[in-house]
């Protein structure tokens, strides 16, 4: 069988892509291809829906490349263009077309759906579970504990979209933790789109400090990973007690997004910069827990005064930074932001210049998000 992967268009929380390439590799007679005239099989998934010209540009190259495709051969779209969207009537035409021209839309938290309908003739026996999946490689495995969130940031591009909140059985990861123990593995990656909540879907429970502690027991796993943390619900279910006395949990990948506390409350955070510096002062009492986070760079009304006070709070945090990126505001018609008042895009520009100008003089390494 010859697969054609679409091109990469999502940011890091999608792991469909690497995760199905990862697991075809493992199946004789799989083989990829570079075009899709050769292709028995064609996929997408790695797609976004950030905006409206996101999702049209990658229709745009879907369209191309379905153009091109040979007779018979069958295709599959996941990512978060898979999603649906709430206002089902503004999107028909989108969803119209997907249904359409693909043969088979997955949920972007379905991937073992997609490879067992693809594997059904090789490996009959690909298990039919759903929902967060484990990737390994030598040194590290990532488990996806959950998907979706149940905040609304008035600023986030996925809250038009239906993006439940789904966690994994808390006997799966435990499942899964042992696996990696098992493997001698040292690094374990925790990653969700807001792992914070994860188990409050299905237990009424936020039960990630549990999974922290159980991580905690085993022998071989060296390092934990926190990728997807929400501080909003973090600092009010306490998770600092669990955080502080943790000795294997080394990263937190979180957005702080603004050190403003102005801004903060017109993107709907959830918390106050006060309290944010308290919560990462005071987990790091015992070791340090490095953090990688992201900040955003002329959000509606964004003046220098709130830039300068995002700059103090990131050089508060200077010695826990692992990675800082920077996100250069990008409007939407369907996010709650798009009705505050808009800075030009020459303002937006030095803004995010202000910020990278910062990083660099102290040594921080970073990035500017397009």
């Amino acid at each position: 069988m010859k697969i054609f992967m679409g091109k990469k268009y999502s940011c890091d929380v999608n792991y469909q892509y690497d995760e199905i390439i990862r697991k075809l590799y493992e199946v004789e007679g799989c083989e990829f291809v570079s075009q899709p005239e050769d292709a028995d099989v064609i996929i997408f998934a790695s797609t976004c829906s950030s905006t409206e010209g996101r999702i049209h540009l990658i229709i745009d190259y879907i369209e191309s490349i379905l153009n091109r495709k040979k007779e018979g051969a069958k295709t599959y779209l996941t990512g978060c263009l898979a999603r649906g969207f709430l206002d089902s009537d503004s999107f028909s035409d989108v969803t119209q077309w997907l249904n359409t021209h693909i043969d088979c839309v997955i949920p972007n938290n379905h991937t073992n759906d997609l490879l067992k309908d693809l594997l059904k003739d090789q490996c009959p026996e690909y298990p039919s579970e759903s929902g967060a999946v484990l990737q390994v490689d030598d040194e590290s495995a990532d488990i996806y504990i959950s998907s979706g969130c149940a905040h609304k940031c008035s600023f986030c591009k996925t809250t038009f979209q239906k993006t439940p909140l789904t966690s994994m059985d808390i006997k799966d990861v435990r499942k899964y933790i042992d696996m990696v123990d098992a493997e001698k593995i040292k690094n374990l990656y925790v990653v969700g789109m807001n792992i914070s909540q994860f188990g409050l879907d299905k237990e009424n429970k936020y039960l990630l400090p549990s999974v922290i502690e159980y991580a905690e027991e085993k022998k071989n796993i060296e390092r934990v990973c926190l990728v997807g943390l929400a501080f909003s619900d973090a600092i009010r279910q306490g998770f600092k007690y669990t955080l502080r006395d943790s000795k294997k949990v080394s990263l937190i990948s979180g957005s702080i997004e603004s050190g403003s506390n102005r801004v903060l409350g017109l993107m709907d955070k959830g918390f106050q910069i006060e309290e944010l510096l308290e919560f990462y002062h005071f987990i790091n009492q015992d070791s340090i827990k490095y953090l990688t986070t992201s900040v955003i760079a002329g959000f509606p009304t964004e003046t220098m005064e709130d830039v300068e006070a995002t700059i103090r709070v990131l050089s508060e945090l200077k010695p826990y930074l692992d990675f800082v990126g920077i996100c250069k505001y990008m409007d939407s018609s369907f996010v709650r932001s798009h009705s505050l008042e808009q800075l030009p895009k020459e303002t937006i520009q030095e803004h995010a210049r202000v910020y990278s100008k910062f990083l660099k003089h102290e040594g921080i390494p970073f990035n500017i998000i397009r």
